[in-house]
């Protein structure tokens, strides 16, 4: 599973999910989404990731959706 040490530019709470974008030191933004409801949602995580502010250091398990978006699978502070 790939993982990404980003940079937390902006947090998004949409109630079924939670959109947390970020860089890469000078690579292009990444969105990250944290699921709250369905088969692949983990609540406790989406919640983590709403916690998360601009300048935060992250480490995220993901999995690809399409460019530039991805499906979290794992969330710890770096």
């Amino acid at each position: 599973m790939p993982i990404a040490r980003i940079t937390v530019i902006s947090v998004s709470d949409e109630g079924d999910q939670v959109i947390v974008r970020g860089s890469q030191g000078d690579g292009a933004p990444m969105a990250f989404v944290f699921g709250t409801k369905g088969a692949d949602a983990d609540p406790a995580m989406a919640e983590r990731a709403s916690r998360l502010r601009t300048g935060d250091l992250a480490v995220i398990d993901y999995a690809v959706v399409a460019d530039g978006w991805y499906r979290a699978r794992g969330l710890s502070r770096g």
